[in-house]
């Protein structure tokens, strides 16, 4: 009996000093405006929304068990086209423990604002919470020691103590600070600090008495490393200190995806709550996505483990992102795939790697391979324009087998529709340009025609534009149709005098299909405003196609 009642005071008291300090969780890495408001809006796997949860159930086999809920919904509110941005985000915990049902109740606000550097690679944030707690106790459910006559306990017995209330609430504010940074493409490392509390709220629930809830800090490394395509390792360390009481969790998962688009994946670790030799962690995830399902489970090696009979806690965390952040007004950036960001980027390195040997590295007594690349390239960059929309996917696969000869004579014949939406002024000055700059695509392919005959090998490097009335992604594959609209046209000029010359190879085309990549700022993109956005001369001059460098090899 007095052993049962030895565990239940050991119990109580640390219940009582746990409670005097803010809960903690395993999986805190999960965890992201509890771990750091600055977090709001900086999701993983760079999406705008984010739902999170967590529940920790501890100390199942003593008379205080804990159960913790934590659960948060965030989102990237702006990001600016010079790297600004904006994250806000709302989120709950739930604490109870004991007999006597000692229960917080924390509803919060989170706001977040920052800056990317260097090409979005690197970002600082500063972040608030601020919130209310509210404390609760019933103490019909609570023993004390003047209840015991010596033998039991009586609960006719009076208590010795006088509470002022059952319940309480206070004010909280956390502030935090965030730097993330990528190493090369597939790692990124982040490190951030906490402090909260730095009021020292009252949550006495005794007249005559004072208790302040202390100031916390933290501060925490972490990183996610990309190892080949399918693992990384999430490394991480995390310190915090309440007044006399210090905790570290160091920690590390790999997760590792499979099939082809790697949506499935686990993963696993381990971790160690190291000061005051507290809990060993494993941890296990399932993924699927964007949604990560995670379970922690501590192991209790401290002293207060022949209490918990080595039983420790047990948690389940959850994350889930979804959907497409916003471009801002002003931004001029495609969202478009990482491989086509590549092709794009490989191809922009190939043309000015061979305009350099042409233009800087000329031998000194010219060859007539180069003097045939220099002929043609004195006609270039060669644009053609598209009226808006146009051409339109054949297929669901967003190719086109239209000819350009055919869009360019369906095109001409709308000029007196321009002029009646827009103005007569800009009628003539675009359909000018539309006409001129085909006569000189003409020349332009008729002495390809010539030195393809001669047998030289020749590549054209075409890049696509479009103006910035659509989305991102749809005007991407709008540009890549047009390229491919000149191509056809091409293939088939003079009864298909070229076709030859593509099919053996002969003549090759490298393809940058920018979408609205490089429109300038203030073109208007607003379906309402026609006279701009589809028949404005600005936007018109956008729907265009260039050939902008020719290579012929030696």
């Amino acid at each position: 009996m007095k052993k049962v009642i030895l565990l239940s005071l050991m119990a109580f008291f640390a219940a009582k000093f746990s409670f005097s300090q803010d809960p903690h969780f395993s999986q805190i890495q999960y965890n992201p405006i509890y771990l750091n408001p600055a977090n709001a809006g900086v999701t993983e796997y760079g999406k705008a929304n984010r739902l999170a949860g967590l529940y920790r159930d501890q100390w199942r086999t003593l008379p205080v068990p804990y159960q913790t809920t934590f659960g948060s919904y965030d989102r990237l509110l702006m990001k600016t086209a010079n790297g600004w941005m904006l994250g806000g985000g709302i989120s709950f915990l739930y604490d109870r423990a004991g007999d006597g049902h000692l229960s917080i109740f924390n509803p919060n606000l989170t706001l977040s604002g920052g800056k990317y550097f260097n090409s979005d690679k690197q970002l600082i944030v500063l972040g608030v919470t601020a919130g209310i707690t509210i404390k609760s106790l019933d103490y019909q459910g609570l023993q004390f020691d003047n209840q015991y006559n010596g033998s039991t306990f009586d609960p006719t017995l009076p208590t010795g103590e006088t509470f002022s209330n059952n319940r309480i609430s206070y004010p909280n504010f956390t502030l935090g600070l965030l730097f993330r940074t990528k190493i090369k493409s597939k790692t990124t490392l982040d490190i951030g600090g906490t402090a909260s509390n730095l009021h020292e709220p009252q949550q006495n629930f005794l007249y005559y008495t004072s208790s302040k809830l202390p100031a916390r800090y933290s501060a925490y490394t972490k990183a996610k490393i990309g190892i080949k395509e399918a693992w990384n390792i999430q490394p991480g360390v995390f310190f915090q200190n309440q007044k006399k009481s210090n905790q570290v969790l160091v920690n590390a998962i790999a997760e590792v995806r499979f099939g082809d688009k790697k949506d499935v994946g686990i993963g696993f670790g381990g971790g160690y709550r190291a000061i005051g030799n507290d809990a060993a962690i494993a941890y296990l995830s399932f993924l699927f996505k964007t949604l990560r399902i995670g379970a922690a489970y501590d192991f209790n090696v401290s002293k207060f483990k022949p209490a918990t009979k080595s039983q420790g806690a047990f948690e389940i965390a959850l994350n889930y992102e979804f959907g497409n952040v916003k471009e801002g007004k002003k931004k001029k950036c495609d969202t478009i795939h990482i491989t086509e960001i590549q092709t794009v980027y490989d191809t922009i390195k190939e043309v000015i790697h061979d305009t350099l040997r042409t233009e800087v590295e000329k031998p000194a007594e010219m060859k007539p391979c180069d003097q045939v690349a220099k002929e043609i390239n004195l006609n270039l960059p060669a644009a053609v324009y598209f009226d808006n929309d146009i051409p339109n996917p054949k297929t669901t696969s967003n190719t086109t087998t239209d000819n350009y000869k055919d869009l360019y004579d369906a095109y001409v014949a709308k000029k007196d529709e321009f002029a009646k939406h827009a103005s007569q002024a800009d009628a003539d000055s675009i359909f000018d340009k539309v006409q001129s700059s085909f006569t000189r695509l003409e020349s332009v392919f008729d002495l390809l025609e010539k030195y393809l005959k001669e047998g030289r090998s020749i590549t054209l490097n075409l890049r696509g534009y479009s103006s910035p009335l659509a989305k991102s992604e749809y005007n991407f594959h709008l540009s890549k149709r047009r390229i491919e609209s000149v191509r056809n046209y091409l293939s088939s000029r003079n009864n298909g005098a070229l076709k030859q010359y593509i099919d053996s190879g002969k003549l090759r085309f490298e393809l940058m299909p920018m979408g609205k990549l490089a429109a300038p700022a203030g073109i208007s993109d607003k379906v309402t405003d026609k006279k701009n956005s589809v028949y404005g001369k600005a936007a018109s001059l956008e729907r265009r196609v260039e050939i902008i460098n020719v290579c012929v090899p030696n």
